[in-house]
């Protein structure tokens, strides 16, 4: 038993002088001798020469058509949420609902306008049986443009 004790004791001496060692040697160690105030004054004076950046004039011509994304990925977007709606479980949160029906008529409406079928879901109100039977003539007219909507 007095073994066990003598050896705890003799770790924790041992830390101790490795901590107060540390200390000391942090202490004597050679300090940075530049000051915060002559960096500051160092950065000061380096900005001063230091020619300005010729700034970037905007382009005069604009884009005639905005960027759109390619009709094979609008169309694998709708097949993925078409699967995705159709399969999302009982118990979900009326948020997930909502979401999934609002990104769903978000690609639809992309693909309407991307093969030019008119649509009406934008003027359509939130939910309700107008909204689901545009939903349905949209994917139709699509369908009828020649877009494989379930695949």
């Amino acid at each position: 038993m007095m073994l066990v004790v003598q050896i705890v004791l003799a770790a924790l001496l041992f830390t101790a002088l490795l901590f107060f060692a540390d200390r000391w040697a942090s202490r004597c160690a050679v300090e940075d001798p530049i000051t915060i105030a002559e960096r500051r004054h160092a950065r000061r004076t380096h900005r001063r020469r230091t020619p300005a950046r010729p700034r970037r004039v905007a382009s005069a011509a604009a884009p005639a058509e905005p960027v759109r994304r390619p009709i094979q990925v609008v169309a694998a977007d709708l097949r993925r949420l078409n699967r995705q709606v159709a399969l999302v479980p009982s118990g979900s949160t009326l948020v997930r609902w909502k979401a999934l029906w609002a990104a769903y008529d978000g690609v639809l409406v992309e693909a309407a306008e991307m093969l030019e079928c008119p649509h009406e879901l934008a003027e359509q109100p939130a939910a309700g049986n107008a909204r689901d039977i545009e939903r349905v003539r949209v994917l139709a007219a699509l369908e009828a443009a020649g877009l494989v909507v379930h695949g």
